[in-house]
């Protein structure tokens, strides 16, 4: 499912938003609609585990992740590997 994030741009420090997915991958490569620069936005600092803790028991259950983001997500600059 699509969702409206706000990033802000490593380049410019100017503030936007788009639609974006957010699947398994650990990082989302965006471009300033300002200056035009493109950007990556590391999401493994936002994973957060859920696990279930059963009363009365020492086991712990782990049962997936979840995400919590600032209200801003910050960018870097996009450095392209030369082969």
């Amino acid at each position: 499912m699509k969702k409206r994030f706000s990033f802000k741009c490593w380049n410019c420090d100017r503030t936007y938003t788009l639609l974006r997915e957010i699947t398994e991958e650990q990082e989302l490569i965006v471009a300033c609609p300002y200056c035009e620069k493109e950007a990556v936005v590391k999401l493994k600092p936002f994973i957060k585990e859920k696990k279930v803790i059963r009363r009365g028991e020492a086991i712990e259950q782990f049962i997936g992740v979840e995400y919590e983001f600032p209200e801003i997500l910050p960018t870097e600059e996009r450095i392209e590997l030369s082969e």
